[in-house]
């Protein structure tokens, strides 16, 4: 099993690749940036398990380096779950089984059971498949496709929260659901169901009418729209649509009730029939 480099430089100083691989008719979802978890929410000193394109993962942080490691959420010996381990007293991840302990490279440094001079862990079997990660906007992602694309291909992110990080307040939530990620992004870019389902929350049924999204960008990568008339029949303003594929969808509004506000949604697929939803509301309140 190839071990990987998995803390990744995102500079973008040699010439980058599109998300989803180089078939223009075709969009290789393991080619891509995922986020998979609020870093601020993660436990620096117990591994977190994670579902991903049909993957399990294993999230830990690695005092070594002081970075966040994605390893396979498997023990190449007897396959246990490493989420079920721990972070030892050497900065290790350690199996729970018999206690193989594995570096951030994903090289096993340690088999408690085997004589120093037969060296088994330097096999490569030994090794744990390890992912190229990165933090960006408060998010941590990973790159499950070829480890040498990581460096290549952008990182979905928010433009307006590049521009201007200190001007907004943030709602954050995390949440896994029972259907398919694209399901949600179709929901996303339905705003016409709002009036009928957020009824007397975020909708009223009397605003219910006729909406038209222009596009101004369409491709593999994804597109970008605007709502000339906007949510409430106009009365919020005109709004804005970026869907980046193949997880991120964000409306950008301005109005004078609520200042600029920003619905971000990440749909991230975890298993067939499931997602993990990362939804964040930005405020820009104008004083």
């Amino acid at each position: 099993m190839t071990v990987t480099q998995d803390a990744v430089n995102l500079d973008h100083t040699t010439e980058t690749l599109a998300a989803g691989g180089p078939d223009p008719e075709y969009f290789d979802w393991a080619e891509a940036w995922y986020p998979v978890h609020y870093v601020e929410d993660l436990d620096k000193t117990r591994p977190t398990r994670f579902t991903l394109l049909e993957q399990a993962l294993v999230i830990w942080w690695d005092p070594q380096a002081a970075i966040w490691r994605i390893f396979a959420d498997q023990c190449p010996h007897r396959l246990a779950p490493l989420s079920e381990g721990r972070v030892n007293e050497a900065g290790l991840l350690e199996c729970p089984y018999h206690g193989w302990a594995f570096s951030g490279s994903g090289t096993c440094e340690q088999i408690p059971q085997a004589v120093p001079e037969a060296k088994a862990n330097l096999s490569n079997r030994a090794c744990v498949a390890s992912m190229p990660t990165t933090v960006h906007q408060g998010l941590l992602f990973v790159y499950p496709g070829k480890s040498e694309n990581a460096e290549r291909v952008p990182i979905p992110s928010i433009a307006a929260l590049e521009e201007e990080p200190d001007d907004w307040v943030l709602l954050n939530t995390f949440r896994d659901l029972p259907y398919d990620a694209l399901t949600l992004l179709e929901n996303v870019l339905d705003a016409s169901h709002i009036p009928y389902t957020h009824h007397k929350t975020v909708g009223k049924r009397e605003n219910a009418a006729p909406m038209q999204m222009d596009i101004l960008e369409l491709g593999k990568q994804g597109f970008k729209g605007i709502w000339p008339e906007g949510p409430r029949k106009g009365k919020l303003g005109t709004q804005h649509t970026t869907f980046v594929a193949p997880s991120l969808m964000y409306h950008d509004l301005t109005s004078k009730q609520f200042g600029r506000t920003l619905t971000v949604v990440y749909a991230v697929p975890t298993r067939k029939g499931r997602m993990s939803v990362i939804r964040q509301v930005p405020i820009q309140v104008f004083l």
